[in-house]
């Protein structure tokens, strides 16, 4: 085997693990993301998707586009901060995803418990609100203390 050879397949090689790799993490993301979904959608009265994407409910998509920005935040710290090894890596973007998963879920209940009013109502209503930017600000300030405890 030439040089050139030897090079060319260890880059192949490198390039091949690395997609892997990032398919990897890109699975964990998009599990993390859509329990994350979930968990929301199971804090708030009707379907978010319907809200968001058939009632075209501002309120319903600023708290979700918050919540995936928060959660996006926190796995990806995970990724960036974690072991070369990928096991390790899966584990801690998993991990750190899930307890974001809950700790945002938690901040939205206490923004609830703090403030006047339904905040699981308020996502369902038509007229554009304040406290939803409240409650997504809320939700990115968290999970943006998250991703610098984890870093």
């Amino acid at each position: 085997m030439t040089l050139a050879t030897a090079l060319a397949t260890g880059i192949a090689d490198d390039l091949l693990s690395g997609a892997l790799a990032s398919l990897a993490y890109a699975g964990v993301g998009a599990a993390v993301l859509a329990v994350g979904y979930a968990a929301l959608d199971a804090l708030t009265p009707g379907r978010l998707r319907h809200l968001v994407y058939e009632h075209r409910n501002a309120n319903a998509a600023v708290v979700v586009i918050a919540n995936l920005l928060a959660l996006a935040t926190i796995v990806t710290t995970a990724i960036a901060t974690s072991d070369d090894e990928l096991g390790r890596g899966l584990a801690d973007a998993a991990v750190y995803g899930g307890l974001g998963i809950v700790l945002l879920a938690l901040c939205f209940r206490l923004v609830d418990a703090l403030t006047p009013g339904d905040l699981g109502a308020l996502v369902t209503d038509e007229r554009p609100h304040p406290a939803a930017w409240v409650t997504a600000v809320a939700q990115l300030a968290l999970g943006a203390v998250l991703a610098a405890a984890i870093s």
